[in-house]
């Protein structure tokens, strides 16, 4: 088959589009990655081919044979160098080329070791194409051949990305099936219209939609931290996650930084926090860094890529604790940085795990011994219960699952029950029934205590419109508000809706402040405190004698009630104890306060804070908690 003169005009555009694409990617700040190396690679390749079959083109004008065929010859092995380093880019992208062994490599390159014998063969052979002694062109018939390895590439690439789908980002598999579509539409034009050299075009533009999606620095790189964003790192996780890959990750938190960077300006410490990643970069790589916050680092190995890994992950963790136990020199000044560094082995660690959990930085961190606290292997399960319980909580405040119980509240003066504390209880279906303290106290630190609480309001709102306790003796409920609560700006409007929707008195709600809440207090604190107040809510003060209020802070806020702590009467067992418990009840009466005795299990404890004028009785002696109907059914048996 011989083939007319052609245009190169399309040559010459895609060109002019790959010293675009190649100049921007020289001037852009990036990570030095496979990703971004095969994206290089393939702007060499397109660029490569374009000059290669202008050459051709230009030479078979000019009647030079040799030159015209090396040129040809250049510019189909080019070509297929192009698709397979496309098909590697397009995978990379998915996450496929994760833990891939170099079995995969050398499979992989077999279509394009048998294109480059080909071509070899046929610069002597001419049985797939040549330019003849004249400089015509001619394509033989097995020149198919040809194109059948490029679309092994394509087809194999395609393959590859529909069956890990589910794994990707639409918008990723949006972008990559537009670019096969303008390479696709290429070959197929070019084979059907010699004279139409659109191939090297469409590549080229399939390089600038790569270029804009998937090469654009300041999408993936922190410029303050010259690391990966969290997006990037978000979206690496799950992949590797989903395909159940052989990674590591080590997750590294800094957890003293208010304190020890107080000293520094805003520039300094952006100085610190980037050193810390210059340092982590250097040691691991830089494109196995990412931020997942300011203070918070991701370092991902694969551990299929490194070589002896064991060995080679403890001598990283030896390198972070000596790099943790040097002081750092920023500008004039020298700091020591604290971190806790987590360890998770992918897939087997990370079953009910999440990233925050690996993150959470915890309490009670002991460095006395070292400036870096590892935790590993054992550590993982703690974080694992730590995340059940995370997910525990979320499910229950998304199913509003939550038990609220009653307490009953003895009056010494009124001989009957008065009040009630209300009292939240969890019974998830996978984990059982936690205990208060510890799903609390979870979430407090996740950030869910606002929610939790409002759904204890709504759930008394509803005891109360149901079965209207006040004509059993019951006068007010105490609720209990965390201090975390008190930060949510508006509280007070979604107290005052639910109050509205269930047409229940505010003086029924009496909001029980744990004596810590004085730790918290603040300007939004105090507003706050004092706009329940002014809507008509009244306080008390739960765990009186825990160390931390005074009876300054007990009339400043108007509290109505105090709630002495269990342990000041357990402890009142000899003289000294019952004297302190005595003095503690008679203080609190002189500023004119209810004192509310918590804990009363026996006649004995009754007798005794009762001699001393306790005025409320709350404890097992009269009842445990109770569920509402339950807690009706045993006030009735108190009213005449």
């Amino acid at each position: 088959m011989t083939s007319t003169i052609y245009n190169n005009s399309y040559d010459i555009a895609a060109v002019m589009l790959c010293v675009c694409c190649i100049f921007y990617f020289i001037m852009s700040k990036r990570i030095r990655h496979l990703k971004h190396m095969l994206y290089a690679a393939l702007c060499a390749c397109v660029l490569s081919g374009g000059l290669s079959n202008i050459s051709a083109g230009y030479f078979a004008e000019s009647k030079i044979n040799l030159a015209a065929n090396i040129s040809i010859s250049l510019y189909f092995l080019v070509n297929v160098l192009t698709m397979y380093v496309f098909g590697l880019y397009a995978q990379c992208i998915s996450g496929h080329l994760i833990n891939r062994r170099k079995k995969f490599y050398v499979l992989y390159s077999i279509p394009a070791a048998i294109a480059f014998f080909l071509i070899a063969s046929n610069f002597f052979l001419h049985f797939l194409f040549y330019y003849d002694a004249d400089c015509n062109y001619i394509r033989k018939e097995l020149f198919l051949i040809f194109h059948a390895l490029v679309m092994i590439y394509l087809g194999y690439t395609i393959y590859v990305l529909l069956r890990n789908a589910a794994f990707i980002q639409k918008q990723k598999i949006l972008y990559l099936f537009s670019g096969f579509g303008f390479v696709i539409t290429g070959i197929v034009i070019q084979i059907l219209f010699r004279q139409l050299q659109i191939q090297l075009f469409t590549e080229a533009v399939m390089l600038s939609l790569m270029t804009i999606v998937f090469e654009n620095a300041s999408l993936e790189v922190d410029n303050d931290l010259n690391i990966y964003k969290r997006k990037v790192f978000l979206e690496f996780y799950k992949t590797a996650c989903d395909m159940k890959s052989k990674m590591t990750l080590i997750a590294v938190s800094l957890v003293n930084t208010e304190q020890l960077l107080s000293t520094l300006s805003s520039e300094e410490k952006t100085v610190a926090f980037r050193t810390v990643c210059e340092k982590i970069s250097k040691m691991v790589g830089q494109n196995n860094v990412y931020a997942y916050t300011t203070e918070k680092y991701a370092i991902m190995l694969d551990r299929n890529k490194i070589e002896n890994y064991n060995i080679a992950e403890n001598d990283y963790l030896i390198a972070l604790e000596a790099m943790f136990n040097q002081s750092w020199t920023i500008g004039n000044k020298k700091i020591y940085l604290n971190a806790l560094v987590t360890v998770l082995h992918l897939p087997e660690d990370t079953e009910n795990v999440t990233l925050d959990s690996a993150f959470h930085r915890g309490r009670d961190l002991n460095f006395i011994d070292s400036n870096m606290i590892l935790r590993n292997n054992k550590d993982v399960d703690i974080i694992r219960k730590r995340t059940r319980m995370l997910n525990a909580v979320r499910r229950a405040c998304e199913n509003r699952s939550f038990l609220v119980y009653y307490q009953p509240i003895w009056s010494v003066d009124s001989q009957s029950f008065v009040s009630a504390e209300a009292l939240v209880r969890m019974d998830d279906d996978e984990l059982g029934f936690i205990p208060p303290d510890e799903f609390i106290s979870a979430a407090e630190e996740y950030g869910l205590i606002s929610n939790l609480g409002e759904i204890v309001l709504e759930k008394v709102c509803e005891f109360y419109a149901n079965h209207h306790p006040e004509q059993y003796g019951i006068e007010w409920i105490e609720l209990n508000v965390s201090p975390y609560q008190l930060g949510d700006a508006n509280i007070v409007q979604k107290f005052a809706g639910l109050l509205h929707k269930y047409n229940v008195p505010v003086s029924f709600i009496n909001l029980e402040l744990t004596e810590t809440v004085d730790v918290f207090r603040n300007s939004i604190f105090n507003d706050t405190l004092k706009q329940l107040k002014d809507f008509g809510f009244t306080f008390s003060m739960d765990d009186y004698g825990t160390g931390y209020s005074n009876l300054a802070n007990l009339m400043s806020n108007n509290y109505k009630t105090v709630k002495i702590d269990k342990s000041l009467l357990w402890k009142a067992t000899d003289k000294a104890g019952m004297d302190f418990l005595m003095i503690t009840v008679n203080q609190l009466k002189s500023i004119k306060l209810q004192v509310l005795q918590e804990g009363v299990e026996t006649k004995e404890q009754l007798d005794i804070i009762t001699s001393f004028g306790g005025n409320l009785i709350q404890g097992y002696y009269f009842s445990k908690p109770l569920s509402d109907i339950e807690f009706i059914a045993y006030c009735k048996r108190f009213v005449g």
